[in-house]
């Protein structure tokens, strides 16, 4: 069984049948599909180690997201949500004027790509890693102590698989990939996992 896990490119966001259309559902077989919307590196990590604690999985196909999402749990609503600097509320607004820095950022992505490799190596789960954050972002950002015991195996960047936007535009609808860049993606995974 093949667990996949990310935010809006894993969900299918754009798509006309995201269920149907989405790379996840290209692959074939047996899967589960874990990806929403605006989902944080720390929500994907979340929900793919509570999933893999009370099912069987062969192989994870994480895709990380931008790297300045974040989740906080909410007490007054019983549930996690996450924030993004594309929001307009309170929590947002407050912890990206206030708190949120590139460091800190990158140093979150490293230890939730941390937790997952060895979660995975010590569970004897085959994974693939991908991620939307373009590389550049880490130019100028302070490495943690997190990155000195990350796996140094890059994470695939997405735009590297599909193409940039501008040269290949009939792989993305607005923001997103179309059918086509989910068939892409599909082909790249295949070739990866299998």
């Amino acid at each position: 069984m093949i667990l996949f896990d990310g935010c809006s490119y894993t969900y299918g966001d754009e798509l006309e049948n995201p269920e149907k259309e989405r790379f996840s559902s290209l692959i074939g077989g047996e899967h589960v599909n874990l990806g929403e919307c605006g989902k944080s590196n720390d929500g994907i990590t979340r929900t793919t180690i509570a999933y893999c604690e009370k099912n069987q999985v062969d192989i994870a196909v994480i895709q990380f997201t931008i790297y300045s999402r974040r989740e906080i749990y909410r007490n007054d609503r019983n549930k996690w949500k996450f924030i993004s600097c594309q929001h307009d509320d309170d929590i947002s607004d407050a912890y990206y004027r206030i708190i949120q820095n590139k460091s800190d950022d990158l140093a979150n992505f490293h230890k939730n790509k941390f937790i997952l490799e060895n979660y995975f190596k010590n569970n004897k789960i085959k994974f693939y890693f991908m991620g939307i954050e373009n590389p550049k972002f880490t130019l100028g950002a302070k490495k943690s102590e997190w990155y000195d015991i990350i796996d140094k195996k890059p994470v695939t960047w997405l735009r590297n698989v599909m193409g940039r936007k501008k040269t290949h535009r009939h792989h993305y609808l607005n923001g997103h990939p179309s059918k086509l860049g989910h068939k892409v993606i599909a082909e790249h995974v295949c070739e990866n996992i299998f």
